[in-house]
């Protein structure tokens, strides 16, 4: 499948989003406290695009398998899965373990968060019983690997789902489970209380991010995508106040009314405005989708994952470097994003194509 317009683009704005703001603890408080920075520098919604950008691609590959060979290959697409996330993911943790053993001792503490981390369950630590005394650095060093659990999780479960449930109905069992989850929120609020601050981690309360994507995938064919969706999102009024929402008032509605607003309806209402933005950067032409579509943004696109991968190791004051230091940790970490995308990622993810369809 072609890559699609824009999509780098608009990965590479995520990222930046997140870089900064996990950047800020090393930053002087005359950039980090300015409300201006707080505005580019969230990491939250960030990653809720990710989120929504792979559920929407995933979705579009198991779709394209399927209409040009029949069937999907669940085997291909676990394969393909594993070429992608795993090599960077266990090298990172490789490079902590030596790390620990014979430079900085205290990079983490326990092995048990080490193989919490290693197993794609960080977005449940909080529930898992590990007994620690004192500060963990590894809360920080493997702090980032939530967001892969999470979609790892998912996409165990996702082409099983895709597989058994034919359309139109897996349309609508889409719907519903997205429709449930600010339900699921809400009462794990009340009867997990633990895990009130980690709502937009757990598959089952976060997961409607990656749903809303794989939901926008699964429209795109259809008379009221073509009828309804593509016309709405050529009224620029509409666009403006999607974004405007999205950027700002969403954010301050958070962070007035936390759970009150976030849970029932701010999630749901920031995924809405996310696909019809991806829509929109996709199939609307503008001075936007031109600047997504430049060399710099793609290029830090593609780039994505490995960036997001070693980020952590630079973005802390827990270890006392000169790459530790901003502004250089900054030019350090695309460094590294660079030298690991080329170098490793690629080359693997050449393999990567043996296993495809489409």
């Amino acid at each position: 499948m072609k890559r699609i317009r824009s999509l780098d683009g608009i990965r590479a704005v995520s990222i930046i989003m997140v870089l900064l703001a996990h950047a800020s603890d090393t930053m002087p408080e005359i950039i980090s406290k300015n409300r201006f920075f707080s505005f580019i520098a969230n990491s939250d919604l960030g990653v809720k695009v990710f989120f929504a950008i792979s559920g929407y691609l995933i979705t579009k590959l198991l779709i394209v398998e399927k209409e040009k060979t029949g069937n999907v290959s669940l085997k291909n697409f676990y394969i393909r899965r594993v070429f992608r996330i795993f090599p960077i993911f266990y090298l990172y943790i490789v490079v902590l373990i030596l790390l620990k053993c014979f430079y900085i001792p205290t990079v983490f503490e326990s092995y048990k968060l080490l193989g919490v981390a290693a197993l794609y369950l960080w977005n449940y630590e909080h529930l898992i019983n590990i007994h620690i005394t004192g500060i963990d650095n590894g809360f920080w060093f493997f702090g980032h690997f939530w967001t892969l659990s999470m979609e790892e999780q998912f996409y165990l479960l996702w082409p099983l789902l895709f597989i058994k449930v034919k359309e139109p109905s897996l349309k609508k069992v889409v719907i519903a489970m997205i429709i449930a989850m600010p339900f699921l929120r809400v009462l794990t609020y009340f009867f997990m209380p633990g895990s009130s601050g980690q709502m937009g981690m757990m598959l089952q309360t976060g997961g409607d991010t990656i749903l809303i994507g794989c939901l926008g995938a699964l429209v795109e064919k259809t008379e009221f995508f073509k009828e309804k969706v593509l016309k709405a999102i050529h009224y620029k009024g509409l666009i403006i106040c999607l974004a405007v929402f999205l950027f700002i008032i969403s954010p301050i509605l958070d962070s007035h009314f936390k759970g009150m607003y976030n849970l029932p309806i701010g999630r749901s209402l920031d995924n809405l405005c996310i696909i019809m933005l991806i829509f929109w950067c996709v199939y609307v032409p503008s001075k936007v989708s031109d600047l997504l579509n430049t060399k710099v943004l793609i290029q830090i696109g593609l780039l994505s994952y490995s960036l997001y991968i070693w980020q952590q190791l630079f973005f802390t004051n827990r270890i006392h470097f000169w790459v530790n230091q901003f502004p250089q940790n900054i030019f350090v970490v695309f460094a590294v994003g660079f030298v690991s995308y080329y170098g490793i990622e690629k080359p693997i993810l050449s393999l990567k194509k043996r296993f495809k369809k489409v």
